[in-house]
Parts: C-alpha cells; structure tokens; sequence
C-alpha cells in the first residue's frame, strides 16, 4: 500500500480500540501549510493537491492557488499543468491517468484528465460558462465531475465524460424524493462503473448510488445524521461506499444482498471514519482493496491520509 509504514507514521496516544477498524497514516506533501488527499488506485498510488501558502476558501473545490501531487512508493511527485497558475488533482485509475482542474492566468478554472503518456486534455462542459470539475475516473477511462458556479459552495449539475462526450447527469427527477434534487453532482466511479454522487432536496444534500438501473438514495446516514448533509464521495468495484455528513462513514457492500430485479432494498451498515484527534473527517475515494484516502481538519489545518481497513 504505498510501502506506507504505518508503525512509524500512526498517532499512538489515542487508544488502538476506539479505532480499531481502520489503520490510520497522514498524507503530507513536505513543505507544504496543507495537504488534500483525493484519490487512490488499485496500485496504491494516491493523488491530490497541497497549498503553500495560508487562505481560506471552498472545502470540496478549492479556489485558492493549489499544486497537484501524486504519491508513489514513498515518494511524493509535484504536479503542476504546463501553462498553469493552480493545479488540483482529483482523481486517478489503475493506468495512472488522472483528473482534476487548473487556473489560467486570467482566472479561468478548467478540467483536465493527464494521461500517463504524460499527454494533457482540457475538458470543458459546452455550454456552461461555469467551471468543469472533474473528480473520478475508472480504468475504462469514463470521467465524472460537476459544474461548479463562481464562488458556490455545492454544484449546479453533474456530468459524466465517455470518450469525448460529456452527458449530463440529473438522473433521478422523477424518482428522488419530492421535491426534485437540484445541484447535482457525480463525485465517485468505479472500473466496472457504477457511480456515487449528492443532490441537494428538502433543504439537505443527500448522498445517491447508480448501478445499471438500480437507484439508491442515502437519507440521513449514518444513524443520527438528522440534520446534516450527506455526501457520497467514492465507490469500488464491490459496491463499498466511503462518504461524509456530520462524520467521515464506510459502507460495505450495499448492494451485495439485493434482489437481481431490484425489488429489495438492503439498508447499508455504516462504519465511523474518524481520524485521530480530527476535527472532521472528510473520505473521498476507496480502492478495491478498501485502502480510504481523504482528508482530516485539526488545529493546524487540512491534512491528507490514508485509512486501511482491517475486516
């Protein structure tokens, strides 16, 4: 995983049993004030942006100058667009390609995939006027994201990108609860393309599942989430979710147990996923072999980590 060390790297004055779970390590690019991590791959390789210099701004897409990396065998690879003022990366699949969004020099944010060929593709919605924010892409090479307005906490609509064609995804009017979700967003794919994402209803963002046909809504998760959005972040090939509202969760499985027409809806079991002495925790991608990346608020500020599942 990485090649991680994990005895080195935990924070051992909390007690192993109130975390026992998961398997904690922190992400932190040198140098850097604050470090987010992303994404990760089935090879363990893990991705995401750093700032170095103090600024406050939006959580989930930030609008402060930002540097991409990529951490690969111990080792941290800064990463930034030829031409770019700001680069955050998001996402990364097994072949190493990766996702994300930079500034140009006139202010402008666009999307981008970085093919491991070293080959760089912009990638704007037509039409938007408003920035393209991709956040995962599978093995096939199929990216989601969402479009995000100037200065917004939470998106406008998702999207998702298959070979050059970007197809706009508000897939659930009719079936989400009424009333209808608006400011959607697809944020988690996996290889075998099955998609996670929120929109936001009765005054709540609520976190969503889609998989062939099948159309799950998270209302409320994990229990006692009454009141707090939910966020459905990232998603593997087994249909493990990793997400947040008010805590950082772990879902297992959640469509293993259903019936094959649908007609049964298993209610997913959630696991905490709170980082050691963390303010919040925020999971925003698991691999298949459910190693969690994602990022931890302290005194200090952002951090990234990474969360190894021990069952």
């Amino acid at each position: 995983m990485n090649r991680l060390t994990f005895a080195l790297l935990l924070v051992t004055s909390i007690p192993t049993s109130l975390f026992a779970q998961f398997t904690y390590a922190p992400i932190n690019v040198p140098g850097a004030l604050q470090t987010e991590a992303r994404g990760i791959n089935n090879n363990g390789e893990i991705v995401g942006f750093y700032k170095t210099t103090t600024c406050t701004d939006s959580f989930a897409v930030p609008t402060c100058r930002t540097e991409g990396f990529k951490y690969v065998n111990g080792a941290y690879i800064k990463l930034m667009v030829p031409g770019a003022v700001s680069t955050a990366i998001m996402g990364v699949n097994d072949n190493g390609d990766l996702v994300g969004f930079y500034k140009k020099s006139d202010g402008s944010l666009h999307g981008f995939i970085w093919y491991h060929q070293n080959v760089v593709k912009t990638i704007d919605y037509p039409h938007s006027g408003w920035p393209t924010i991709p956040f995962g892409i599978n093995k096939a090479g199929t990216v989601v994201g969402g479009i995000w307005g100037p200065g917004q906490q939470y998106p406008s609509y998702g999207w998702v990108w298959v070979n050059g064609k970007f197809s706009n995804m508000d897939p659930y009017q009719s079936d989400y609860p009424p009333p209808a979700a608006c400011c959607w967003s697809v944020n988690g794919i996996s290889n075998n393309g099955i998609i996670v994402g929120q929109g936001f209803s009765h005054d709540f963002n609520q976190g969503w599942l889609k998989e062939g046909t099948d159309q799950d809504f998270f209302m409320n998760i994990p229990s006692g989430n009454s009141g707090s959005d939910t966020f459905a972040t990232g998603i593997n090939s087994a249909t493990d979710v990793v997400g947040y509202g008010y805590e950082g969760w772990f879902a297992k499985q959640i469509e293993l147990n259903e019936g094959t027409n649908d007609a049964t809806e298993v209610s997913p079991k959630f696991i905490k996923i709170a980082y050691p002495n963390a303010f919040h925790t925020s999971p925003y991608a698991v691999n298949d072999k459910r190693a969690v990346v994602g990022t931890y608020n302290n005194s200090t500020g952002a951090h990234g980590f990474m969360a190894k599942a021990n069952f």
